[in-house]
């Protein structure tokens, strides 16, 4: 039996699925932080916060998709997936936000 095996073509799959459930999260946060007007101390700080998280999450799906499309472009051509920073600048920024939101709710 010769070509791809189609597990790795699954398991990419999956990941990328995992990138969309996240952008999903953190689109859906981000605009509820919107919605809520002046939680954060007050309507503009909540807006910026908002739509930064809102932002973050649009990057994710954009970044998952192409992510994504080289990994699969490689295991079609059965060569080395590439390492990338994601993950980590993904939780370092969500980690970021999390300080952000919590340090305004508390002022």
């Amino acid at each position: 039996m010769s070509g791809t095996d189609q597990r790795f073509v699954l398991a990419n799959e999956r990941t990328y699925l995992a990138y969309i459930r996240t952008a999903l999260a953190l689109m859906a946060a981000g605009a509820a932080i919107v919605q809520l007007g002046d939680i954060l101390g007050g309507e503009g700080q909540t807006l910026i916060v908002g739509t930064t998280i809102l932002a973050v999450g649009i990057v994710v799906a954009v970044l998952g998709y192409l992510r994504w499309r080289d990994n699969d472009k490689r295991i079609a051509a059965d060569l080395p997936l590439r390492a990338t920073p994601i993950p980590l600048v993904l939780g370092l920024g969500v980690v970021g936000l999390g300080v952000l939101v919590l340090v305004l709710s508390l002022i």
